[in-house]
């Protein structure tokens, strides 16, 4: 079936828009690629400040969806819980492999889109982590000293760098069809490791 001309325009601009930024793009560039009148940014979304909006909310679908999908898991246990969302991320980033080159972007040189979109996803999976660390130092299954906030950071920079440092990685290390799941599972295995109690805790 043929796609939508809302559609095109966000499958289209998104690649563009990672590349160039948002001022690097104009209108037009827009709509030629998605094979859409110029005015068809406007239509379905008010202009190309609104169509960067809508290409970052979706980038950021499947981690709100992994998010919900392991919060409908109440009883899940926190290693099993952080486990399973390490497990997903490698999904993610196959799924959307801008992300990062656009979080890194409104990092740096923020837009208006990183108050109406980015801050509304990074502070869920800050609290998603900072919850289920804390209840497993609770749980006694983590380091009664862990210091949480750190923690959290120190996770999403492990999983994470590796995506943002993959052209290099290409070179350095044989990349096999299940890298990334592999990587991720390893740097994930470290990670718990040093953050486990131990005997003499």
């Amino acid at each position: 079936m043929e796609k939508d001309t809302r559609t095109k325009l966000i499958e289209t601009a998104t690649p563009l828009f990672a590349d160039k930024g948002l001022a690097g793009v104009s209108v037009r560039e827009l709509a030629h690629a998605a094979g859409a009148n110029v005015a068809a940014v406007s239509y379905h979304f008010g202009g190309k400040e609104g169509l960067y909006h809508a290409v970052l909310e979706y980038q950021f679908e499947p981690i709100a969806a992994a998010l919900e999908n392991i919060g409908a898991m109440p009883s899940l246990p926190p290693v099993e819980r952080l486990t399973l969302y390490t497990s997903l991320v490698a999904g993610v980033h196959h799924q959307r492999p801008y992300l990062l080159r656009f979080v890194h972007s409104e990092l740096t040189s923020p837009t208006a889109a990183f108050e109406a979109v980015v801050k509304k996803y990074i502070p869920r999976i800050f609290h998603f982590l900072h919850q289920s660390l804390e209840e497993g130092v609770a749980a006694g299954d983590f380091r009664p000293g862990l210091d949480i906030g750190f923690a959290v950071i120190s996770l999403a920079g492990i999983l994470n760098f590796y995506f943002i440092a993959k052209p290099l990685a290409r070179q350095l290390l044989p990349i096999g069809e299940f890298s990334d799941e592999r990587y991720v599972n390893q740097a994930f295995a470290i990670y718990l490791n040093g953050i486990r109690r131990n005997d003499h805790e």
